[in-house]
This record gives C-alpha cells, sequence and structure tokens, in this order.
C-alpha cells in the first residue's frame, strides 16, 4: 500500500478558525470580529454572531495586524 501526501486536500493556513455553528472558516486575523473588554477577548463569526473563542488576553494567541 502506498500513501499519497495530501494530494486531494486544499491546503490551509494553521491558523485558520472555523464556526462550529455555521460553518464560516477564516484566519483569525482575517474576517473575524475580535472584541476585548479589559483583560478578556472574544472572537466572534461576522456570518451568525456564535462566540468562537473567549479568554484572558494574557492566554489568548496573539494575532499578527497585516503591515
Amino acid at each position: 500500500m502506498s500513501a499519497v501526501p495530501n494530494a486531494s486536500r486544499p491546503s490551509r493556513r494553521k491558523s485558520t478558525l472555523f464556526c462550529a455553528v455555521c460553518g464560516f472558516e477564516s484566519p483569525v486575523s482575517d474576517g473575524w470580529l475580535v472584541v476585548s473588554d479589559g483583560d478578556e477577548r472574544t472572537i466572534v463569526c461576522p456570518e451568525c454572531g456564535h462566540a468562537a473563542d473567549h479568554r484572558t488576553e494574557r492566554s489568548a494567541p496573539a494575532t499578527k495586524c497585516a503591515d
């Protein structure tokens, strides 16, 4: 048996976030609504409003801004 290396799967960036409710997908830094309130950060789906991630700023991964 021989394995075909991911030839049939489309490539996605590692930082792609998926909405569990509507299926929207996009890199965290592109398209998602990021709401910060004090030391908390929530990432909200722009399509359906589902809170995909909520955590304190200290534990949240850094998002890169496009220059």
